[in-house]
């Protein structure tokens, strides 16, 4: 956590809006180590809503006096150099107005970091509030353009959200590897775990979840860099939302089961289960929350369509047209004709059930994204419950491309070393080769995802979304559970 906020945010941040000077000036130190880094946007009153930020940046003759508080800044004790923003007048429309601004300040008079905070996990990695007092900024450390702290701040975010996923992936890796290692040594009823059904399914489903995370964070990842090398457009916002929420989710459910398989071992703290699942949380909220991030996902695919409701029918074509399921790695194309199928191509024979599942999904979705916004109109940003389930469907989809994808190329390499009469070791001893091996990955993921992916758009004809948002009414406005005073 520590490495991802340094290089992720401070010195991503830096090398993508940084001018020329601030880059000879701050990199070479950062990169070498000599100083860390830090990124400090949240407040009290502006967590996922970074543009309700209140710090302030009032000008004077030389730059800026910044005044306001940050809090949880990562490597908010021990940072040297923070990336920040704060509210500045600015000229728009002929009147001023607020505008966030980014700016590079280094530690110093007017700059004071508050106590260690006291957290659930992640304790290794500095976690304090940030307090401005009349600090001095010279012009020449704003970070991009006066008035444009907020598309700072949102990219920065979204391209650290790939390497927070990553370190997911990593921990998520070496859950797997214990639980297995424990499995395979501990007895019960006269038998190892590994050989009991249900114990069976827990390693099978981190196995199969662990294969997708890896599958979509390296096809982003892939698809971030051969777009910063064609110098075209690198936004890849939605993909890395994506990532992150597939990847804090994957980790959750991968250190509960660890510990689950563990049993009374994982509940101890000289083992390293209890630990592992208090850390996976914060990954849960940060940077920005799962809930955030799927409505992120949602309304982003759905912004053309809303605001052209007269020519509905016209806009609706390209439904997914923002969720990088478009990317030309995985696939040749996908082609979408309104509400035609769309045409997958390049995967392997062996995964014809999917590929044609994700043709049928993509129509589908387009479908029910037509009939919701028919039905809620510009409403549709307060329908959180719909956008939780669109969110929810173009992720496994994601995934599910991800991993075909990924699968076909080890299975096509697989058979072009067949047709060569070079068949390997493993097959010569009679076991499953890689190839077979990601097969059966991607068919355990795509079974389970398509099963998800049913049953959220049953939900958008038949729930019980009102139902439930009366019940929280009752619970807010009432007292929290009517039946307290019976007990």
């Amino acid at each position: 956590v520590t490495v991802a906020a340094h290089i992720g945010l401070c010195v991503g941040a830096i090398l993508q809006y940084g001018t020329p000077e601030q880059k000879r000036r701050y990199l070479p130190r950062l990169c070498r180590g000599e100083a860390l880094g830090a990124f400090a946007l949240t407040e009290a009153t502006a967590g996922s809503d970074a543009v309700a930020c209140r710090s302030r940046a009032d000008a004077e003759a030389e730059g800026f006096v910044l005044s306001g508080t940050k809090l949880w800044v990562l490597n908010g004790g021990r940072a040297e150099l923070f990336v920040t923003f704060a509210q500045t007048q600015v000229l728009r429309e002929g009147s001023q107005a607020d505008r966030l601004t980014g700016f590079l300040i280094e530690r110093g008079p007017g700059l004071t970091s508050g106590a260690e905070e006291s957290k659930l996990g992640v304790r290794g990695a500095s976690t304090t509030a940030l307090y401005l007092h009349d600090l001095k900024v010279p012009r020449s450390q704003i970070l991009g353009a006066l008035g444009n702290g907020q598309k700072v701040a949102m990219e920065t975010l979204s391209r650290g959200r790939l390497l927070f996923g990553a370190a997911c992936l990593g921990s998520a890796r070496e859950l797997l590897r214990l639980s297995v290692q424990h499995a395979t040594s501990r007895r019960q009823f006269g038998r190892l775990l590994s050989t009991l059904g249900m114990i069976k399914d827990k390693i099978a489903r981190q196995a199969v979840d662990l294969y997708a995370l890896e599958s979509a964070l390296y096809l982003t990842s892939g698809l971030l860099d051969a777009r910063w090398h064609r110098g075209g457009e690198t936004d890849c916002s939605l993909e890395a939302a994506i990532c992150k929420v597939m990847a804090s989710e994957t980790l959750d459910r991968a250190a509960r089961t660890a510990l689950q398989i563990a049993a009374g071992c994982g509940f101890r703290t000289d083992y390293p289960y209890e630990r592992m699942l208090r850390d996976s949380h914060a990954h849960l909220l940060f940077p920005g929350t799962n809930e955030v991030l799927r409505c992120y996902i949602a309304l982003t695919g759905m912004h053309g369509p809303s605001e052209q409701l007269d020519k509905l029918a016209d806009a609706i074509k390209y439904p997914l047209r923002g969720y990088g399921v478009v990317v030309e790695s995985l696939f040749e194309k996908v082609r979408h004709a309104t509400y035609g199928r769309a045409q997958i191509l390049h995967h392997h024979p062996r995964l014809k059930k999917e590929a044609v599942f994700i043709e049928d999904t993509v129509e589908q979705l387009a479908r029910e994204v037509d009939r919701v916004l028919r039905r809620h109109g510009r409403v549709i940003s307060e329908m959180q419950y719909v956008q939780r389930r669109v969110a929810d469907v173009v992720i496994d989809l994601y995934a599910m491309c991800a991993t075909v994808s990924r699968a076909s190329a080890a299975l096509t390499a697989r058979d072009a070393r067949y047709a060569r009469g070079a068949i390997g070791m493993p097959e010569a001893v009679g076991q499953l080769d890689d190839g077979e091996r990601e097969l059966r990955l991607c068919m355990g993921f795509c079974s389970k995802a398509a099963a998800r992916i049913r049953e959220a758009l049953a939900r958008f004809a038949a729930n019980d979304d009102e139902l439930m948002k009366a019940i929280a009414d009752d619970c807010s406005l009432g007292r929290p559970y009517p039946l307290d005073a019976v007990l």
